[in-house]
């Protein structure tokens, strides 16, 4: 989430996209100027861990940034960086075998960068490890573990092939390990056997920067378990990679590091991350899985309750809520649910001194193409609902549309294991039901469009649609709201929802950064629950009206068929104003009156100079001046995003000659005609 302050021609500058499954960005708060960039990954496409890494540079010089081909457990195939800045390449260079690094010069570089791996690992071991060092161009090896200002940063990292069904998942970790006192330090690992045992042990070994720790009798750098290795004071990085059962495609082991913080339980292959939360205190809890058969029935569900890299207890949906003690804490709360003929949903619920203290709910989907029907694949969804108070409350799934519209959408809603209400599609309406105040779990079911919105046969099926909980009455309140997207290949998609604490119009502009190449597609809508604000497709620029609170930007983006990988920015920043200025005449006799007439847009004030001179308002309305001679008219008008200003030019013509005789002086009804006209003049300046 990113909270957008008064802020005056300040825009934010975004590239998001996914590599893997769908997400939303992390919170940010907008403090200055940001700059986000990200990769977009097609399906096919090798994933990078770690993700983007953001440095900065606080004093202008020449810098390099070296990637470096660590050969564990074996070589790249190919590997490339690119550095980002403002939206903007600022530089890539391409590795290829059998070279091992290669680097990009970044010349009087100062400010913020992001930089991005990416490649194609060995077949054989579908996983290769890589270091990047950012360094000052004179000392280009000369790489440290944290940035400062005008100091070098190197990281670690993996590049894995993609799951797919005949390639058995295999999972990849990169942690910090912090040395603070020299020592025997003892790594162990174990396999936890949830939801079954692991088909090989992980992989583990230690790196400092780009030197790997050789334990002692060995000549690789691969780490048992159990192993004891001497280090020094310092910081070092933990790569492990382990793989799944080849049907299953998760599991789950334990890491730790006597001695210090380093103690995970780290998932592999398809495993959701782990839902966290604090037990306040040592005491007896129950774990209670429910399989809910939305919209179908799961051949099995189950959950496994952790305290760092421990087991403390396990359930399933089959063998019914089991109590154990679970220490004081952070404990983690991991789920498997296993699909029927069609996708399911299930929720896990943690209890304790008869209060609920965390639910967790799951969507699972069903067997590749499957449905339940002859229509297209169905695809599930579950989101928890805190309910504070006892009340009547209105439940709302809405098909927005984007890109296409959806094959079909239903929506129920469950609390304490149970649907309070059966299901029903989102054409039938709203569901207005009771609900105590507890956990209640919002389920959703969506099949896939029945037609691509893309250009091209490589586009994926894609939808979007929201589901809304609020109370009923005349003092309705919202109490979820959750846009959702729904494709048959997830990994183009990715959210970034912006908070807005002022009324204002703001312009949103798509960029394709064309790296390598343009996007096949690329889209974007931006919602505000089930109300749909603008589109963008391909690239270009829209504007809305904002009131403050949350506005949800979903980027659809497909990278070219001849590529992997794709690069897009979005800036976002106030809109800035427009002025109109327009003369009735465009000449007139001196000393005659004219009549100006003005508006503006995105304004705040308004200014008048030239031949007139004051403060107008920013909306529409016209003055009447008095046209002495040839006058330049100039109004500025200025707003959150900035000035803008137009000008009017009226050319005075000679005045129509006197009838009277002579050519003497003026006569007193001459004379008293013009004092009036001048105190006329003055009179209208204020309307």
């Amino acid at each position: 989430m990113i909270v957008m302050a008064a802020i005056r021609r300040t825009a934010l500058v975004l590239c998001c996209a996914t590599t893997g499954l769908a997400h939303a960005t992390a919170p940010t708060t907008l403090t200055a100027p940001l700059q986000e960039t990200q990769l977009v990954a097609a399906t096919s496409a090798a994933t990078t861990t770690p993700g983007p890494e953001s440095f900065t540079i606080s004093t202008a010089a020449d810098y390099v940034v070296t990637l470096t081909d660590l050969e564990f457990p074996a070589e790249l195939v190919s590997a490339g960086v690119v550095v980002t800045q403002n939206g903007a390449i600022a530089g890539s260079a391409q590795l290829a075998a059998p070279a091992t690094n290669a680097s990009i010069s970044l010349p009087k570089a100062s400010g913020d960068y992001t930089l991005y791996v990416f490649g194609v690992p060995s077949a054989n071991g579908g996983v290769g490890t890589f270091t990047v060092c950012v360094a000052l161009a004179a000392s280009p090896s000369n790489c440290i573990s944290q940035n400062s200002a005008n100091q070098t940063l190197s990281f670690s990292g993996n590049i894995t092939l993609p799951n797919t069904t005949a390639n058995p998942t295999v999972s990849t970790l990169s942690t910090p390990l912090t040395i603070t006192s020299a020592g025997a330090y003892t790594f162990n690992f174990t396999d936890l056997s949830f939801p079954t045992g692991l088909a090989t042990q992980p992989q583990v070994a230690l790196f400092q920067g780009s030197t790997s720790i050789i334990p002692p009798g060995q000549s690789t750098p691969s780490i048992t378990a159990g192993t004891t290795l001497n280090l020094s004071p310092g910081s070092y990085t933990i790569l492990s990679i382990a793989q799944a059962d080849p049907t299953i495609q998760e599991g789950l082991y334990s890491l730790s590091v006597q001695g210090t913080s380093v103690n995970l339980a780290v998932p592999v292959g398809l495993l959701p991350a782990p839902a966290t939360f604090m037990n306040s205190s040592a005491q007896n809890v129950t774990l209670t899985v429910s399989d809910y058969a939305f919209p179908g029935a799961l051949t099995s569900a189950s959950a496994l309750l952790t305290a760092g890299g421990a087991t403390v207890g396990s359930a399933s949906s089959i063998g019914g809520a089991q109590t154990f003690s679970a220490p004081a804490g952070t404990l983690s709360l991991w789920t498997y649910g296993a699909p029927g003929t069609t996708a399911g949903t299930f929720s896990a619920d943690v209890s304790g001194g008869g209060t609920d203290l965390f639910t967790t709910a799951q969507a699972v989907a069903g067997p590749s193409g499957s449905s339940g029907s002859s229509g297209p694949s169905t695809l599930s969804y579950a989101y928890v609902v805190q309910v504070t108070s006892k009340a009547a409350y209105e439940v709302t799934a809405t098909d927005l549309q984007f890109p296409s519209q959806l094959g079909s959408l239903s929506f129920a809603v469950a609390q304490n294991g149970t649907l309070v209400k059966p299901a029903q599609t989102a054409a039938a309406g709203s569901i207005s039901l009771p609900l105590v105040v507890g956990n209640a779990v919002v389920l959703a079911s969506a099949s896939l469009p029945t037609t691509s919105s893309g250009s091209n046969n490589t586009t994926p099926l894609v939808g979007l649609f929201d589901v809304n909980v609020q109370s009923t009455g005349s003092s309705a309140a919202v109490l979820f709201d959750q846009t959702q997207n729904v494709s048959s290949s997830p990994s183009f998609f990715s959210t970034q929802t912006l908070h807005i604490n002022d009324s204002a119009s703001y312009d949103l502009t798509l960029t394709d950064l064309k790296f390598p190449l343009a996007f096949d597609s690329l889209s974007l809508v931006v919602t505000r629950g089930s109300q749909v604000l603008g589109k963008v497709f391909g690239a270009g620029t829209l504007s809305f009206n904002s009131s403050p609170g949350d506005y949800l930007l979903t980027f659809v983006a497909s990278p070219s068929t001849d590529q992997q990988f794709g690069l897009y920015a979005l800036s976002a920043a106030y809109s800035p104003p427009t002025v109109t200025l327009t003369s009735n005449v465009a000449s007139a006799a001196a000393g005659s009156f004219i009549t100006l007439s003005f508006s503006s847009t995105n304004a705040t004030s308004c200014t008048a100079s030239g031949g007139w001179t004051g403060t107008e308002p920013t909306t529409s309305s016209t003055v009447t001046e008095t046209l002495a001679a040839t006058t330049t008219y100039t109004l500025t008008c200025t707003g959150p995003g900035g000035s803008a200003n137009q000008s009017v030019t009226v050319t005075a013509t000679a005045a129509a000659a006197s009838s009277s005789h002579g050519g003497g002086a003026l006569d007193l009804v001459s004379v008293c005609g013009l004092v009036g006209l001048v105190l006329l003049s003055n009179l209208k300046r204020r309307r």
